[in-house]
């Protein structure tokens, strides 16, 4: 028989186990609350969303506090965690913060041995009324999912979202180079590589959203350029002469470098030298003692989307050699499509493109293609065919490039 004393002990114990666990539940609620919060106030401020990646680490937070929880308590806690975590990405209308909120959803479910009801989650997102008219968004939080499930090895549901985001991207008035990666991504999920497809999709959806950005920030540098210039109005007669005078220059100065500008320079190699950069300031932040994480995960996303789109340039430049090996015609539907084409000969075919820029000084994207093609033995009809050009243009084109030889 167990003695009343005993008993006390051992209820006092429980008890006291049980208030420890409530004020850890109290103080682990109140930091998430206050940290997504505040993330919530900041991704606000920012109207075009620059700073998104703050919000990111605020869930970085949230989430080892979520886990600590793990610890102490029960499984249906998290899950109410990660349900605020989505409620709160909702809030924001930012579909890389929700593509973030529901992968943690989805951890909290699978570590329940739950399955997730993602059609119910989609729906509220749906109801999202900036997502409603811009497909491109929703396209980008189905690819996010894709890739979750691509990642815990459940290709069934992933090539599901996926062909979802592929279809609903037809619908999004989609640049050349957009278009290109999505029918590789298409091409990849048909032969039933799956984990490729997802990851060549997602690759080109950060490109796209890195060109809105810029485009964004021109545009926005471009009115708060407009607003400056009407707030000076009043001294236009002082601005006209230095305005004709600045034009005059530019157009001098312009019509001087023409010829040189149009010389062709491999995009790749300018991508690399970027890199570079961004590579030595990385290591200089990571041996400074200061407190500089969100620097650092910066500068690794730049870099990670640099060699992205490198990757990117490849892939179109290599398609569009196949097509020219098949004897189809130069792709000019695709912008840019001769300066992808001499990236991936530069690369692929180094010694030819080393000899053509040791013997000729500035080529032009068109000349260099001209090479290409002799090099692949084309006939004189069939580069005109190839390059829809006239008899007459190809021996002015070929006149030109011997113009550019460089002198012994």
């Amino acid at each position: 028989m167990v003695p009343k004393s005993h008993k006390k002990k051992g209820s006092d114990s429980i008890m006291a186990q049980i208030k420890y666990i409530d004020s850890v539940r109290t103080a682990i609620k109140r930091q998430w609350v206050e940290t997504a919060q505040t993330a919530l106030e900041l991704a606000k401020k920012e109207e075009n969303l620059t700073q998104m990646f703050l919000f990111e680490e605020h869930l970085y937070i949230a989430n080892k506090y979520r886990t600590f929880a793990d610890r102490q308590l029960c499984d249906s806690i998290r899950l109410h965690y990660a349900k605020e975590m989505v409620q709160t990405a909702m809030q924001i209308e930012d579909a890389d913060t929700i593509g973030i909120a529901i992968t943690h959803y989805m951890d909290a479910m699978k570590h329940l041995g739950r399955e997730t009801d993602m059609e119910a989650i989609l729906k509220k997102v749906r109801s999202v009324e900036s997502f409603v008219h811009n497909p491109d968004k929703y396209a980008k939080i189905l690819c996010v999912i894709a890739r979750k499930y691509s990642a815990i090895g459940d290709n069934d549901n992933a090539k599901k979202y996926l062909s979802k985001a592929l279809y609903l991207s037809i619908k999004g008035n989609a640049e050349t180079t957009e278009v290109t990666g999505r029918r590789a991504a298409q091409q990849l999920l048909d032969k039933g590589e799956i984990k490729e497809a997802v990851q060549t999709y997602y690759s080109v959806l950060l490109m796209r959203d890195s060109v809105v950005k810029e485009k964004d920030e021109a545009r926005a540098t471009q009115q708060e350029a407009d607003e400056v210039f009407l707030h000076n109005m009043g001294l236009w007669v002082a601005l006209v002469l230095v305005i004709i005078c600045g034009t005059w220059g530019f157009w001098h100065f312009h019509r001087k470098q023409r010829v040189g500008s149009r010389a062709f320079r491999s995009e790749i190699s300018m991508l690399r030298e970027t890199i570079a950069q961004h590579e030595e300031n990385l290591q200089k932040l990571e041996k400074s003692e200061t407190e500089n994480r969100e620097e650092i995960l910066a500068q690794k996303k730049t870099i990670e989307k640099l060699k992205n789109t490198i990757v990117e340039r490849l892939s179109i430049g290599k398609n569009i050699y196949e097509e020219l090996c098949k004897g189809n015609c130069l792709p000019y539907d695709i912008k840019g499509a001769e300066s992808y084409l001499i990236d991936y000969y530069a690369i692929f075919v180094p010694e030819k493109y080393k000899k053509w820029s040791q013997e000729y000084e500035g080529l032009t994207p068109h000349m260099y293609t001209y090479l290409i093609l002799m090099d692949m033995n084309y006939s004189d009809s069939d580069i005109q065919r190839i390059l829809s050009i006239s008899p007459s243009s190809l021996r002015s084109l070929r006149s030109r490039i011997m113009a550019k030889k460089k002198c012994e």
